[in-house]
């Protein structure tokens, strides 16, 4: 089935105009994929009813049912997903879907028409959990430090040459361009920055290296990179696009291994509650290196290191939907998903009964408030939420 083919399809499908007939040809040429293109066309057709007009997608319920009325079919059947890439059992409920969307069109319908900000799951009363926002703390090398989102804009400090700006829009940047005199000598001193559960910010190192940080994360940087290396630290999540020097390695130090490259961009996730540090490259070519051991990925590949360093082949602009203002949830189970809700919502998260390790797929923005993002996880049906104060209970 050719690519137009598909979207006359699932443009069909969407405004229930299908016939069966369709309905089962499309089934049938899914099931005979193999498990690396339905990773691609999820992420394809994620797209496509992304950009759907609101109205258009929520002028049409039918679809909404549809589909869970064929999860809860499907929830009765035995299934457990463990691995990474999408085993045949998942590849079915996908199938049986026929839209390969999941959270993706439940989220834009729920969006639209079904949000329920004052309850969730058993009707319990519940305050509005907003998302987090751009807040941090920088702390120079005097130990002073700074709140960051109340900090106005201009010049916030001026450190052995280097001067550090807010910017209007909210970044913080490092302007080393000044000349040094007898730099070999001055000894540099760090700043860090960090983010708390619920924040974010943009850094711009003193070589025009532009960081992202996640939330709950920290960065530790000189004032100004001389030398033969540019040296950060790392802890949490961070995107990096690195300023290209070709005499002067950038190196990431985080969890006791080291990411290097000389100009490239990549995405690190190495929170300490997470099984393995990841290191997922967009643009470049990127060395790991731990524990007396080193491998460099290209373009698409991810180096996962948990004592050794295993390298996969994987979607790498999903790494970075947080740094696009989205979750993205590419076949993770409920954990997995809830650490990521706990850090940017600032929540605890507490587990009842029997949850399911169902793999879970699809968008939803981190703008909304938690309320809205539980609520997609729920029309699933495989898992339901209660909410007291900032604890977030999971129930199956």
């Amino acid at each position: 089935m050719d690519e137009i083919a598909r979207n006359n399809f699932l443009k069909k499908f969407s405004e229930n105009r299908h016939t069966e007939q369709e309905h089962k040809a499309f089934i049938k040429w899914l099931e005979s994929l193999p498990d690396e293109e339905v990773d691609a066309l999820l992420e394809q057709y994620g797209d496509f009813f992304k950009n759907l007009p609101d109205q258009e997608t929520a002028n049409h319920p039918e679809l909404l049912a549809k589909i869970e009325a064929q999860l809860d079919a499907a929830e009765n059947e035995e299934s457990q997903y463990h691995s990474i890439r999408p085993k045949t059992q998942f590849k079915k409920l996908i199938a049986i879907a026929a839209s390969i969307l999941l959270l993706i069109t439940v989220g834009i319908v729920f969006r639209n028409s079904l949000i329920k900000e004052q309850t969730i799951a058993n009707n319990t009363k519940v305050n509005k959990i907003t998302p987090g926002g751009n807040k941090a703390v920088l702390t120079l090398a005097d130990g002073s430090q700074i709140v960051l989102e109340s900090a106005k804009k201009g010049v916030l400090a001026n450190q052995q040459n280097s001067i550090v700006n807010k910017t209007a829009d909210g970044k913080l940047v490092y302007d080393a361009s000044k000349k040094q005199q007898d730099n070999k000598q001055l000894q540099y001193g760090y700043n860090t920055i960090s983010t708390p559960n619920g924040g974010q910010y943009q850094v711009v190192l003193p070589d025009g290296t532009v960081v992202w940080l996640n939330a709950a994360s920290s960065l530790k940087f000189p004032v100004a990179f001389t030398g033969k290396e540019r040296n950060v630290e790392l802890s949490g999540e961070g995107y990096f696009e690195v300023a290209k020097n070709k005499v002067m390695p950038f190196r990431v130090t985080v969890n006791h291994s080291t990411v290097e490259v000389l100009g490239t961009h990549f995405n690190i996730m190495g929170y300490a509650d997470e099984k393995s540090t990841n290191t997922t490259l967009l643009e470049g070519s990127v060395k790991i290196i731990s524990s007396n051991k080193q491998k460099l990925i290209v373009p698409g590949e991810q180096a996962r290191v948990n004592g050794e360093i295993e390298v996969a082949k994987v979607n790498a602009t999903q790494a970075v939907e947080w740094k696009n203002g989205n979750f993205n949830f590419s076949h993770e189970n409920i954990e997995t998903i809830m650490r990521k809700v706990a850090r940017w919502y600032n929540v605890t998260v507490q587990y009842q009964g029997t949850i399911t390790n169902e793999g879970f797929v699809g968008t939803v923005p981190r703008s909304e408030n938690i309320t809205e993002v539980l609520n997609a996880l729920e029309l699933t049906g495989l898992v339901h939420f209660k909410i007291i104060e900032r604890r977030v209970i999971v129930m199956p």
